[in-house]
């Protein structure tokens, strides 16, 4: 009940935001799990709900989910995609844990279950950054705090190559498949 009253004041908010107005669309694979988007150059919700079932069924498979933290995240799920460029002003990392100042991003984990990411005309999951920013969402349910922002550097050390070949490996199975 307060979920779905939290989901219609978050697209009552979105909906009154000025600029191209933004449908809130439920993702098949869970009634928790939905995708903001205010134009059509996105994955099709069947298309995002494919990729984080089988981003859960490989991650469970290579790294494990004891406790169901990283299912129950990516159960309840925010996806908003944009086509707004999103300029990285302050402090950041790269994918190696080095510091970059400015920087234009193509995704973000901004909390433990809400992802935004930039669109791009190929409409198609792989082509994304979402399976890196799923990551974060694992790498976060599983107590690394923040989802672990420095990736590979030595701040915070969940984040692997491992999981960097992880994500090589799915967006491959993920253009195979067409998604």
């Amino acid at each position: 009940m307060i979920k779905n009253i939290i989901i219609s004041l978050c697209f009552l908010l979105l909906s009154s935001c000025a600029g191209a107005p933004k449908q809130m669309i439920n993702l098949p694979h869970s009634k928790y799990s939905w995708q903001i988007q205010s134009d059509s150059d996105v994955p099709s919700t069947e298309r995002v709900s494919q990729a984080v079932i089988l981003f859960y069924r490989q991650w469970q498979a290579r790294f494990g989910d004891r406790r169901g933290e990283v299912k129950k995240n990516l159960y309840e799920l925010m996806i908003e995609w944009s086509s707004e460029e999103k300029v990285f002003e302050g402090v950041g990392r790269d994918n190696k844990g080095r510091v970059v100042k400015k920087g234009v991003v193509n995704g973000m984990t901004v909390g433990p279950t809400y992802v935004w990411l930039r669109t791009n005309p190929y409409k198609r999951v792989f082509a994304s950054s979402l399976i890196h920013e799923l990551v974060h969402v694992a790498l976060w349910a599983d107590g690394c705090r923040g989802g672990d922002p420095d990736h590979e550097g030595n701040m915070h050390v969940c984040w692997t190559p491992e999981h960097t070949n992880f994500i090589d490996h799915l967006n491959k199975l993920l253009f195979k498949f067409d998604i």
